[in-house]
């Protein structure tokens, strides 16, 4: 081989860790990447127990099915990162049914909906809440497919954190836990949550109401316990934006309760994201008005 022959890429994650730092690293995130890359999935990583990207990374819009891209984020973070997995474009979505604040396994019971977990794909989340695995039925598109189902029921199509990934539950770690087989080989989504998840206007219709992405269960959990990591950017623009739309009410009222709802969270946002994320709802609402939106 000649000196300027290049060394054909190794397409063994671990063993690329290995390659790159000359220690071998021992690490079950590295391994289940590995392997979710292999199933068909691209990869990225959070601050370890938590859900949140890493200061400077843009967290799945980083996913990446590169073996090299994501040794090099490995070394650059930590070997032990929690791990996510993009699900855009690969036909495959999750049911998350909550558990620790709204019940979403009585709100199914409640709604006639049933799930026999022995016959599914999915994980035990660290507040014994789940996250179901299935593929999204031929001619049923991803992003017409509605979010919030239910009171502590919702349909992810952009992004979810699996295990072995851990998370802080009172100052304790708890783990993310794997059932089934592999993700890639999920069963269909049954028919009623297809019929439950498609319920959202379209251009053309008649109806005009805008959906929701949070149901007026999750907005009082809200005001009672704060703004959820992971979900703070989100959740302050919708429920500032729902006000916002009610007419003729004072924006700075609007403004101080955002403020004392962050304040109840477990990590508040800084104010100076806060006041960017209102401005934002605001301006939205006042072009949404002036169309003749509300």
């Amino acid at each position: 081989m000649s000196e300027d022959t290049k060394k054909p890429l190794n397409t063994n994650l671990q063993a690329n860790v290995q390659e790159v730092s000359n220690n071998f690293i021992s690490s079950d995130f590295i391994i289940k990447s590995h392997e979710l890359i292999e199933q068909g999935f691209k990869v990225y990583l959070l601050a370890q127990g938590t859900n949140t990207p890493y200061k400077g990374s843009r967290g799945h819009l980083d996913a990446t099915n590169n073996v090299r891209q994501l040794t090099e984020m490995f070394l650059k973070y930590k070997t032990n990162s929690n791990i996510g997995i993009s699900l855009v474009d690969t036909g495959v979505a999750v049911l998350d049914i909550d558990k620790h604040s709204t019940n979403g396994f009585q709100s199914l019971i409640q709604s006639g909906h049933t799930l026999n977990l022995d016959n599914e794909v999915w994980e035990m989340t660290p507040r014994s809440g789940v996250h179901i695995y299935f593929k999204i039925p031929d001619g049923v598109r991803a992003d017409e497919l509605k979010h919030n189902l239910m009171a502590g029921v919702e349909l992810l199509t952009d992004k979810v954190t699996v295990a072995p990934s851990i998370k802080l539950v009172d100052g304790i770690e708890a783990e993310y836990k794997h059932f089934g087989g592999d993700i890639s080989e999920c069963s269909v989504m049954p028919d009623w949550l297809v019929k439950m998840a498609s319920n959202v206007p379209k251009s053309g219709d008649k109806q005009k109401k805008r959906v929701p992405r949070y149901s007026i269960d999750q907005r009082i959990n809200m005001m009672i316990n704060g703004f959820d990591v992971g979900e703070r950017n989100n959740q302050i623009m919708s429920f500032a934006g729902w006000l916002l739309s009610i007419r003729n009410i004072d924006p700075n009222l609007v403004y101080e309760l955002v403020q004392k709802i962050n304040s109840y969270s477990a990590v508040p946002l800084p104010d100076k994201e806060v006041n960017t994320i209102f401005r934002s709802a605001y301006n939205r609402e006042v072009k949404r008005a002036s169309m003749g939106g509300r």
